[in-house]
């Protein structure tokens, strides 16, 4: 049985203290739906005119043009997961646990993950790697990436902020957040 190479982006909202909870978000793609997937993504970006701006500075417009397009792609269903955490202090191993949280939510036996984490310093980066071993997670590398490196990760920023929204019930966010929770696309884990 062929093993499935996973891949993982995790961004975060919440360490600001400007918010009385931790959220984590975390996208999972595997190798397979991965290149198709970016170039639709990146496509998205474009057409909404959302580019590669992060959340907290889109406009309101196109961050609702931007979700209304992911609500339509096929490839994205059950591989955007959130978890959240009030009051939560322990960031590094939260975002370890949310990382664990989604990965086995995927429900993937025999499987490896490359798992990588906006802004993570070296020093973190030892952190998450003893949390993973401890909660059995099988990754094979861990790393930070700054997001605007990549398509995924600023969609992790994105659903970490829009997730946000939703939470502190900005009118926009709540039918859009029912019709992706409706289309299995964002889980919490």
């Amino acid at each position: 049985m062929r093993k499935t190479k996973l891949y993982c982006y995790v961004d975060e909202t919440g360490q600001d203290g400007l918010h009385n909870f931790f959220l984590v978000s975390v996208v999972i793609t595997d190798q397979v739906k991965r290149e198709g997937l970016e170039n639709q993504l990146k496509g998205i970006e474009v057409s909404t005119g959302k580019k590669k701006s992060k959340w907290t500075k889109t406009k309101s417009e196109i961050r609702q043009k931007f979700i209304k397009e992911i609500i339509n792609v096929k490839d994205l269903k059950k591989s955007i997961f959130y978890s959240l955490y009030p009051d939560g202090k322990a960031y590094t191993h939260l975002t370890s646990l949310s990382v664990a949280k989604a990965v086995l939510a995927k429900e993937e036996n025999n499987y490896s993950v490359t798992v990588i984490i906006d802004g993570l310093t070296k020093k973190d980066t030892e952190k998450v790697r003893t949390d993973l071993k401890q909660l059995r997670v099988k990754y094979d590398n861990i790393r930070g990436m700054k997001d605007e490196q990549s398509v995924f990760l600023r969609l992790a920023d994105c659903f970490a902020g829009f997730i946000r929204d939703y939470i502190e019930k900005q009118s926009y966010a709540q039918e859009l957040f029912e019709k992706l929770k409706e289309k299995e696309i964002v889980v919490e884990a």
